[in-house]
């Protein structure tokens, strides 16, 4: 079990810090695609997330994702991306 926490950068206290995401409850994902997946989703509908942390059933940080990641060509996140973009899309023609 993965649990992705949201985190949002900006200025507080005077300084650039990053905090979790106000009212923004993490997520849980089964495994590592689904994480991707979800993570996708959330960068997608939340503007205010810079990047997820990814955290094992430990509490042990096992990853970050961050929203830059959907545009780099060696992210996995990339094709993800796309891949629920284009199931969006479909679902949306579909319906029309």
């Amino acid at each position: 079990m993965i649990t992705l926490h949201p985190v949002t950068g900006g200025i507080r206290d005077g300084r650039h810090q990053h905090y979790p995401t106000p009212n923004l409850a993490p997520r849980q994902a089964e495994d590592e695609t689904s994480a991707q997946e979800a993570a996708c989703r959330m960068l997608r509908a939340y503007g205010a997330v810079s990047f997820l942390r990814l955290v094992d059933e430990a509490g042990v940080q096992v990853g970050e994702l961050q929203r830059g990641d959907f545009f780099h060509s060696d992210s996995p996140l990339r094709d993800v991306h796309h891949r629920i973009v284009q199931e969006d899309l479909a679902n949306c023609l579909a319906v029309a």
